[in-house]
């Protein structure tokens, strides 16, 4: 019973001496990269460098670590008897602490009681609590806890953080002699340190590696280069590869270890390509750049550079630009382009227009501020024309497109959809490059998965024909001049310019990755040449051919894709009035069936096809019907300057009369409102109005209100006004035929 109960008495009070949370002291941020190397870390919130517990220690340093500080670690239990005997006599023959005699276990204790004086009965504390300690703790757990407590001069704490500021390397690749570095110099710092008696501590370092020899733990030729190895003489910068993407993780998980994904070739080769990219944008004062790389499959992230290196001495560099919200220029086109198909409201070669358009006061131009008439959606989604793509949204639905960005995944849209209007299309709203590359990796995702997600809204079908449109390398800068980027990648990808040349986009991927470039300048500060042709698009390249991409692309998606009929000229399934028709692929199942083609129509006309000859206006066997492909007005003013093969409607037989749409006005739009600004000297600016023909010889009447103003004659007809008063007025053209149109627009006079 007496055992029993002193065997009660030991374990109890060992059991409340033991700490259950021996420290709590603040840490260092540390982002390391997929194989465990450090990119970047923050100094902990006390001023000291004080790494997360590692969950392992390099052998070297074990062994270098006890042969100096407790040779029977692993047979006592907290306490070294033979050493704490010869301790106590030493303290008790001096009257003092002169010698500590401490195990491992009992720095581990004395560290996480700091500030406790060093006294005999402390002393006593220490043991009955490293006792404690080996009881509850493993071996291996204990000497983890002192390799990531333990002072290592200065302010830094732990071997960790240690073995990065003495020697800039993890500590599983340090050498013998910088194990046995590491391993004294948390004893007796205020007598021997790296900066001052460095002879001493020479000496000491150089009798550790001896002892090492002497016990065979290294041969003779790693003893001869260990002792030959210098001292360092300063601590070194922590490695900081990834400052950005440390502050973003930082922001929201507060200071510990991150262990990201990021893939070191890559975040290297990134940060040297936005550098070389900076030094040749910086003359035109293009200052920041972002590049993000993520694993397509995954999403997780392989490159994080938020802006252009520090060393590159950039305006700015602090600001993070992958999370900064930018306009979106044309970065959103793709994801309209591929819920058009799906819907059912274009097949990929259906014609769009690409006409002077104001819309509800919105006047959209395409970059290059010329028209093409029509454009297929394929066309203008590789050269990222924005009047088609307005049109098309209008038809779509600017509530149904807003609706959409919300399920991709987008959050940067937080006003109403009517805020945006049309606009949301060409850059009204805001992204970052972080949701951007987020959304792209999903869209080709739906790609190599086996699996449809049915969370996110577009299918591998429209999915394919998207990414396959997107793969085209060239791209045209303006109308006229097409850019040619290096040798040929199977990537899909899409440049954004925003409004007043403020961003340059470009996004691209592969069936492996999906690479995010933003330029520009983290001010807002626009710059002429600033666009994503120009300036993001080179980096993207570059870029996508330094990395190790897929060489194969998607497979195509055989089930979600089907051969249709459609008409040869305007993409749109055939009517019964097309007679060229051709097989193109589309999707298998949409939504709603694409309309049938309305640009062919049933012309009468006589047997030479040189005249029109409306119904009841000749005799049937003086006229033949005619399968005419026929573009409005507007429409087709400007499509026949680039397709020689149009042929027009022949005019109609004199005499007789027709109901179909001969003219159209390019100015002004529908109810416009318009202001008449003074130029220099006070006089008014002239008011210059515009309408196509489809005659080229047809001769033009001009009336404003109830007045004769005069005529216009050719290809070309344009009419300037200068006596208009201020109020609602009505503009009326008529034709040699007597055929007219009628436009009513409010002027207003500054």
């Amino acid at each position: 019973m007496i055992a029993v109960a002193l065997f009660v008495i030991w374990f109890g009070s060992l059991f409340f001496a033991y700490p259950v949370k021996l420290f709590s002291d603040p840490l260092s941020a540390i982002l390391k990269d997929k194989n465990g190397q450090l990119l970047s870390a923050r100094i902990a919130a006390d001023g000291q460098w004080r790494f997360p517990a590692p969950d392992s220690i390099p052998e070297k340093y074990i062994q270098a670590l006890l042969t100096f500080e407790d040779r029977r670690f692993y047979f006592h239990l907290g306490i070294d008897p033979i050493a704490t005997v010869r301790a106590i006599y030493s303290n008790l023959k001096a009257g003092k602490v002169v010698s500590g005699g401490s195990t491992i276990t009992m720095q581990v204790i004395r560290i996480s009681r700091k500030g406790q004086k060093r006294t005999i009965g402390e002393k006593f504390n220490e043991l009955w609590r490293a006792h404690s300690l080996e009881l509850f703790k493993s071996k291996r757990e204990i000497l983890l806890l002192y390799a990531g407590n333990a002072p290592y001069g200065g302010n830094v704490v732990g071997l960790e953080a240690a073995s990065w500021r003495w020697f800039g390397r993890n500590p599983h690749d340090l050498s013998w002699a910088e194990a046995a570095t590491l391993a004294i110099l948390p004893n007796a710092p205020s007598l021997i340190s790296l900066q001052r008696n460095r002879e001493l501590f020479l000496a000491r370092r150089n009798s550790l590696l001896k002892r090492l020899r002497a016990e065979n733990v290294m041969d003779e030729l790693t003893y001869q280069l260990s002792v030959a190895e210098p001292l360092p003489s300063e601590p070194k910068s922590l490695p900081d590869k990834a400052s950005h993407y440390i502050e973003y993780l930082r922001k929201d998980n507060g200071d510990r270890l991150f262990q990201s994904t990021i893939d070191p070739v890559f975040q290297r080769v990134t940060a040297e390509l936005l550098t070389f990219h900076h030094h040749n944008l910086k003359a035109n004062q293009i200052h920041n750049g972002a590049v993000i790389v993520r694993d397509l499959r995954s999403g997780k992230i392989l490159a994080y550079q938020g802006n252009v290196p520090a060393d590159a001495f950039p305006k700015d560099h602090f600001n993070d630009m992958i999370q900064a919200e930018r306009s979106s220029g044309s970065i959103l086109k793709p994801f309209l382009f591929a819920a058009a198909l799906q819907d059912g409201f274009i097949h990929p070669g259906s014609l769009l227009p690409d006409i002077p358009s104001w819309i509800s006061g919105f006047n959209p131009k395409n970059f290059d501020e010329k028209y093409a008439g029509a454009v297929t959606a394929s066309q203008s989604l590789q050269r990222s024309l924005n009047v088609p793509f307005v049109h098309l949204l209008r038809n779509y639905s600017v509530n149904r497109f807003y609706d959409l960005l919300h399920e991709l995944g987008f959050t940067t849209f937080k006003k109403p959809a009517y805020h945006y209007g049309l606009s949301l299309i060409l850059g009204g709203g805001e992204v970052n490059l972080w949701e951007l590359t987020d959304v792209y990796a999903k869209l080709g995702k739906v790609l190599v998965d086996n699996e449809i997600d049915d969370k996110f809204p577009i299918g591998e079908g429209s999915a394919y024909l998207t990414a396959d449109v997107l793969r085209a390398l060239n791209r045209p800068e303006t109308e006229s001049g097409w850019t040619y980027y290096g040798q040929e990648l199977n990537m899909a990808w899409k440049t954004g310019t925003s409004f007043g040349f403020r961003d340059a986009w470009a996004v691209g991927f592969t069936p492996t990755v999906v690479i995010g470039v933003w330029v520009g300048n983290a001010d807002g500060h626009g710059r002429p040449g600033l666009t994503g042709i120009s300036a993001a698009a080179p980096l993207l390249f570059d870029i996508a051919a330094a990395l190790p991409l897929a060489e194969q692309w998607f497979t195509p998606p055989y089930d979600a894709l089907n051969e249709h009929q459609v008409c040869a000229h305007s993409g749109f399934p055939a009517s019964s009035n097309c007679e060229l028709k051709k097989s193109v692929t589309s999707l298998l199942h949409q939504k709603k069936e694409v309309d049938n083609c309305k640009f062919h129509q049933l012309v009468r006309t006589d047997l030479t096809k040189k005249w029109q000859l409306p119904a009841d206006c000749f005799p049937n066997d003086s006229a033949i019907l005619t399968k005419w492909f026929v573009l409005p007005p507007l429409m087709e003013h400007y499509f026949r300057r680039s397709h020689a093969e149009y042929v027009a409607l022949p005019p109609v037989k004199s005499g007789c009369q027709t109901d179909k749409l001969w003219m159209d006005f390019i100015y002004p739009p529908p109810s416009a409102v318009i202001y008449q600004p003074k130029v220099f000297g006070g006089q008014l600016n002239p008011l210059v109005f515009e309408v196509v023909h489809r005659n080229p010889a047809a001769v033009l009447y001009w009336h404003i209100d109830t007045r004769y103003a005069g005529t216009t004659a050719g290809k070309s007809h344009q009419f300037q006004f200068t006596d208009i008063e201020a109020g609602t007025h009505q503009l009326t053209v008529v034709d040699g035929d007597g055929t007219a149109i009628h436009r009513t627009f409010t002027l207003e006079k500054k």
